[in-house]
């Protein structure tokens, strides 16, 4: 080879050398661990729902490398703790060209706080992870049972010693509260302290009940409309 050959051969080999230097600059890969990766909860987190059905927003998760760029194809496991959190569905999800992860959270059977954890998918010992929150009430009334005796004994235009009391309970035997109870006299002339009542914070609702003056089998029904077992019928057997 010739000097003049060689001579124009080195400088296009620096400058092939130089740009990929800088070209290395641009296209450095993440690192592949995901030590450098942030996660957040960008939408869905704290939601209010109702025991045993699904969150009405989902949640979005996402990752993002430093510099907030958003990181696509990662791996994203969600656990729900276990403590009758419920389920979140799909439990591993893949980010998007957008760096999120979306899952759906159907809420467990009982009420109160529920939480769960996004965690990024990786063989770090701590991998960066973030929490989840919700938080679930009672479901509708479903059942209404009797918490006082059923069958009472009494006298002649008095009231009875124990009142009459009712728990409303949703499909999960959860309390119910506010749900309207109405009372009825169907047999006797007696009355009963209100012809209403609302369940109060444990799902009760109860009444005093003042006998008519007849002899025999004196009857209160209390009724919650839509509710299995409704209505609940007392009896009072009335001998003097």
């Amino acid at each position: 080879m010739s000097r003049r050959t060689q001579g124009g051969l080195c400088p296009l080999l620096a400058a092939v050398v130089a740009v990929s230097f800088a070209c290395g600059e641009d296209l450095a890969l993440p690192d592949s661990s995901g030590a450098s990766l942030e996660l957040s909860v960008t939408s869905g987190n704290g939601q209010t729902g109702t025991v045993g059905e699904p969150l009405a927003q989902p949640l979005v998760i996402k990752v993002l490398a430093e510099g907030g760029q958003p990181v696509s194809g990662r791996q994203v496991a969600l656990l729900p703790s276990g403590d009758g959190s419920g389920s979140l569905d799909p439990d591993t999800v893949e980010t998007n060209e957008e760096g999120q992860a979306v899952a759906y959270w159907t809420l467990g059977t009982v009420p109160g706080a529920q939480s769960g954890e996004a965690r990024l998918v990786t063989d770090l010992e701590t991998p960066p992870h973030a929490p989840l929150q919700a938080s679930a009430v009672p479901g509708t009334p479903d059942t209404i049972r009797a918490l006082s005796p059923l069958n009472q004994p009494g006298r002649r235009g008095e009231q009875l010693e124990s009142p009459l009391v009712v728990v409303a309970v949703d499909r999960f035997g959860n309390p119910v509260a506010g749900a309207t109870v109405q009372w009825a006299v169907t047999v006797g002339e007696g009355k009963v302290s209100q012809e209403q009542t609302p369940t109060g914070t444990d799902g009760s609702a109860s009444v005093t009940w003042e006998l008519g003056g007849r002899i025999g089998v004196q009857r209160v029904t209390a009724f919650l409309e839509g509710a299995s077992g409704s209505p609940v019928i007392f009896s009072a057997t009335v001998l003097f």
